[in-house]
Formats: structure tokens, sequence, C-alpha cells
């Protein structure tokens, strides 16, 4: 009976510590990595007549963030008929990394004079200031 005894404390000591290690395992956080992100910043912009196509009913502007509209009139003074319609895009949009986590970020303007650049965390807390990013440099 004693050496059923010890086989029974010594499997039940193996699945303890087993039961240890894999919830070390499954709760243990990966090393701090090191990421480089490019990112291109381009603008998208469209201009068309009404002779073309209607202007849009609400000024994109006021649904999101990151539109530009120039109704018929203003975008060309000497074309009264014609409008215009721009964006802003980052290629990649998001990128996801760990808490403590090591990011090099290096952004590429394609086009678009100016742009006012903050990098938000998802919950809309700014991780890194707003800054001015232009055209043509890195």
């Amino acid at each position: 009976m004693r050496p059923q005894l010890i086989c029974s404390a010594t499997t039940c000591a193996v699945l303890a510590l087993s039961l240890v290690l894999l919830a070390h395992a499954v709760h243990a956080q990966p090393a701090p990595a090191t990421h480089t992100i490019f990112v291109h910043a381009v603008e998208y912009k469209g201009s068309t007549s009404t002779e073309k196509l209607a202007p849009p009913g609400v000024n994109p502007a006021t649904l999101a963030k990151g539109y530009a509209y120039k109704a018929p009139g203003e975008a060309d003074k000497t074309a009264p008929q014609n409008w215009e319609i721009d964006s802003d895009a980052f290629a990649p949009g998001f990128v996801t990394v760990q808490q403590g986590d090591t990011v090099l970020f290096t952004a590429f303007v394609v086009n678009g004079d100016h742009h006012e650049v903050a990098v938000q965390a998802p919950v809309g807390q700014v991780v890194v200031p707003s800054a001015t990013w232009d055209r043509g440099k890195e």
C-alpha cells in the first residue's frame, strides 16, 4: 500500500507543477520588441464640374475629420461650376504593437503641402504630440 501512496503523491505533485508552469506560460508577456514602421502620407484630391457631377448635398468636412471640400464658386473663381474634394490617408492606416515595445516611426509625405499629425492610442490618448509634416520630407 505504501508504494501506491507514494505513486499517487508523486502524480499529484507532477500535475500541480504542470498546472503552475502552464498558468505561467499562458500569462507570461512576450519580451518587449523593437518595431520599425514606415508610413506614407498621401493626399487624394479630385475635382470636377457641376456639368459632369452634382456636388455633394452635405459638406464632407462636416462628416469626418480629414476631408476638405471647396464648393462650386470656391474651388476656382474663374470657373464657378468647378468643385473639389480631398482627403488624406496614411499607409498603413494603423499599426498595433504591444505595450512596452519600442517603435521607430518614419513617415514620408508624398503630397499635400502640410499635414498636422499626432499619434494616438486606440482610446484617443495622444502618444506623440502634434507636429507638422511637410511634403517631400521624412
